[in-house]
């Protein structure tokens, strides 16, 4: 994952509900860079459930979402423990991939 800072940017909202972006709120949708330095996010409208929590990284071992309620969460995924013949080696390749998922976060 590569992060990015956009200065000065132009960006247009298409939103199902609110007139404005509400700070703190995560909005399921796409965002398209449409001309120079000129953006436009598109809500996604609201059949059945959306995803509560969005997942910012998924990974071989983990997974990193994002909460309502400001925080992260790591989920660890289901492992087959008899595969595993070096147990440092696999330590350290989780421990390698949280580091990754932890950059995402600033």
């Amino acid at each position: 994952m590569q992060k990015n800072v956009n200065l000065c940017v132009d960006l247009k909202t298409v939103m199902q509900t609110d007139a404005h972006l509400i700070q703190g709120q995560s909005y399921p949708g796409v965002l398209t860079r449409d001309g120079e330095e000129h953006f436009i996010f598109e809500e996604s409208c609201h059949r059945g459930r959306c995803p509560r929590n969005p997942k910012l990284f998924d990974g071989n071992y983990c997974s990193l979402v994002h909460m309502q309620n400001g925080k992260y969460q790591i989920h660890m995924k289901t492992i087959n423990a008899s595969a595993i013949t070096d147990r440092n080696e696999f330590a350290f390749r989780v421990y390698s991939e949280l580091l990754n998922a932890f950059s995402i976060i600033d």
